[in-house]
């Protein structure tokens, strides 16, 4: 059975994934340096792959908690996951995951038992909302002044969300 990753992922390799497992064959060792969306090693197409050592990394934490709090906490993650798509809480859920990108990057290198579960459904909840490359990889011209998203650019500050 070949799985797919449930999340979009910018640049990933979904689409070529059958021809990689074409020229790798049948390996006893696999080893993926950049996990991202999982879409390589998801599409594994040799049912009798135990036994077979499969090393994955990549070093964007938001993966790798999503993985560890999926496998531990898949209710938890799933409850933050489901919400509709729009535009004030993506930019608001992407500010709260990277003001804890370095504290959930320490955690989880530190714990090997931790995971947030609520950072792992809100970050698939934007990879499938967000639009191109871009989600928890970058401030933008973005910064959080009082609670509010302001726009820095040519020496004036514009408002993104205005408080009524």
């Amino acid at each position: 059975m070949i799985y797919r990753s449930p999340y979009p992922y910018y640049g990933g390799k979904s689409k070529i994934a059958a021809a990689i497992w074409k020229r790798l064959g049948t390996p006893r060792n696999y080893v993926e340096p950049f996990l991202g969306s999982a879409a390589v090693l998801l599409a594994r197409p040799d049912p009798d792959w135990r036994g077979a050592v499969e090393t994955v990394n990549d070093a964007n934490g938001y993966i790798a908690n999503f993985w560890r709090a999926l496998q531990a906490d898949p209710d938890r993650v799933a409850y933050y996951a489901e919400w509709p798509i729009n535009e004030n809480d993506l930019h608001a859920r992407h500010w709260w995951l990277i003001n804890r990108r370095e504290h959930l990057r320490a955690r989880l290198e530190g714990d090997a038992d931790w995971f947030d579960a609520q950072a792992a459904g809100w970050w698939v909840w934007g990879m499938a909302a967000w639009i191109g490359s871009g989600f928890c990889e970058t401030n933008g011209p973005w910064v959080q002044i009082d609670g509010k998203l302001v726009k820095q650019g040519g020496g004036v500050a514009r408002q993104r969300i205005h408080a009524g």
